[in-house]
């Protein structure tokens, strides 16, 4: 089956940390179409978390990789699973409280779109430095030995 995790990642991220921000506005200026815009998109952030993290689910069990990249998809998982978890209670809170205890609505935006953002960083690092989910790591390059570089068969051969 194809990753089609890299499609549904970054709505979160963004979703969360723009609710965020007009919640914010909100609190500042008190105008209604920051609280409706806000409780849009934590909304929307909610039902992207679940599709990422559907996605990142079915891309952990079936993406190429090698052992040693186990540890960083583990905490990414944690990590979007308790950050999307977070957008979720948000988004329902939002809904079924409205305007009462605005405090915990603001406080749920600010973890939720903090622990995705964090979480992001794992998932960027495992792409960005390890090639998961790359042409550069398939089921055929796991097992092989990585070649020397120019670079360093030049320092090599010198000696």
């Amino acid at each position: 089956m194809q990753n089609i995790h890299p499609l549904f990642v970054h709505f979160p991220i963004a979703l969360t940390l723009s609710a965020l921000l007009f919640e914010v506005l909100y609190w500042l200026f008190k105008r209604d179409a920051f609280d409706k815009t806000s409780t849009n998109l934590i909304v929307i952030a909610a039902l992207a978390a679940i599709a990422a993290l559907i996605t990142g689910s079915l891309a952990g069990d079936s993406v190429p990789h090698p052992e040693t990249v186990n540890h960083l998809i583990d905490i990414h998982g944690d990590l979007e699973g308790t950050g999307g978890s977070l957008a979720i209670a948000a988004a329902l809170w939002t809904l079924v409280m409205k305007n009462r205890y605005r405090i915990v609505r603001l406080a749920l935006f600010v973890l939720a779109a903090g622990i995705i953002g964090f979480g992001a960083s794992y998932g960027g690092r495992m792409v960005y430095e390890h090639g998961i989910g790359t042409a550069l790591v398939t089921s055929k390059t796991i097992n092989v030995t990585p070649a020397a570089t120019p670079a360093k068969k030049a320092a090599t051969t010198s000696r």
